[in-house]
């Protein structure tokens, strides 16, 4: 790992916060990394700069990251569907550590609607969300082309400002107060064409909430667009995400890095930025203007018949927090 903080620190100093924004391993290997090199005096702190001391700099050729698009690969700029979502999430309720939420910003959201309709089309189609803290239903809704939106959600905050929304602006949208601890919902079994979520990233997390969506699609070729970091997950967790997908009926079509990005710019925002703070040996301030904190997004196509596990007439229990991954979750211990 300290290879890995090095190449990163290969062209000249960095703040903490633009190495993590560029981290590809989990956010803890990043802290331990730092504090061994910080601790041993090969690297070295200058107002709020992270230098190598006295170290042979690699060689590397820079990075070239498209800046329109962030290297997302879709281009949301200036839409009249940004602009309109934008608006609506003036009201939306402040995120809560008790259900560790954090919102996308907006661009990354309808960045999402635009290459759903570019993949699997959206015109005519029924939408489940697993979880909506970053009110994508609102901005599939806003393009008038769905046939229904249906929100699960543990959160009666997000549920009751989902439906003021659709109730002002005439939306497709049907939300449904649900865990997904619980079994799902009868009446979406089997009906959705494509389902999207942001889960919890423990491997129980993940899974039920993968499984959720898998169990609302219809069948052969529907698809599902799912979020997942590095930050918060090993490889080898990542690896058995993966397996138990294909296991679930599907095949991965494509992997778009750092599709979604989660500023950290609000006080509520301050649970997660001081547990990773505290975890340094070395001081930090909090940045709440830079994007640092990134998921990839998954989309996944149905091969055959889905085969959820957990099934959806099942009931499970969700472990909130990894250990050795989350360094984010307020009751990690």
């Amino acid at each position: 790992m300290k290879e890995a903080v090095s190449r990163l620190l290969a062209e000249g100093g960095r703040s903490f916060w633009s190495i993590v924004g560029r981290w590809e391993y989990r956010l803890k290997d990043l802290v331990d990394a730092l504090n061994e090199m910080h601790e041993q005096g090969e690297l070295v702190v200058r107002n709020g700069t992270l230098e190598l001391r006295d170290a042979e700099r690699l060689r590397r050729l820079g990075e070239r990251t498209c800046r329109c698009c962030r290297g997302r690969g879709v281009e949301v700029k200036n839409t009249s569907l940004l602009r309109r979502f934008r608006r609506l999430l003036k009201e939306r309720p402040l995120t809560t550590a008790d259900y560790f939420q954090g919102n996308m910003d907006a661009e990354s959201v309808v960045a999402r609607v635009y290459l759903m309709d570019a993949r699997d089309g959206l015109a005519g189609r029924r939408i489940c969300l697993v979880g909506d803290d970053d009110y994508l239903s609102l901005a599939l809704a806003l393009t008038n082309l769905p046939e229904r939106v249906y929100v699960l959600e543990i959160d009666e905050r997000i549920g009751e400002f989902i439906e003021s929304c659709a109730r002002r602006d005439g939306l497709e949208i049907e939300f449904i107060h649900y865990s997904v601890e619980e079994p799902l919902p009868k009446e979406l079994r089997g009906r959705c064409h494509i389902f999207s979520t942001e889960p919890l990233e423990t491997l129980s997390g993940f899974l039920s909430f993968f499984a959720r969506g898998a169990g609302t699609l219809a069948g052969r070729n529907c698809s599902g667009y799912v979020g997942l970091t590095n930050l918060e997950c090993s490889l080898e967790k990542w690896r058995r995400i993966q397996q138990e997908m294909l296991g679930m009926g599907f095949v991965i079509t494509e992997l778009r890095r750092r599709f979604s990005s989660y500023p950290m710019e609000y006080p509520e925002d301050d649970v997660y930025l001081e547990q990773v703070m505290n975890s340094l040996s070395f001081s930090v301030k909090p940045n709440r203007k830079g994007m640092w904190y990134f998921s990839h997004l998954f989309r996944v196509e149905a091969v055959e018949k889905p085969t959820p596990s957990p099934a959806p007439d099942e009931r499970v229990e969700i472990e909130l927090y990894d250990p050795g991954d989350d360094m984010t979750y307020p009751g990690r211990r």
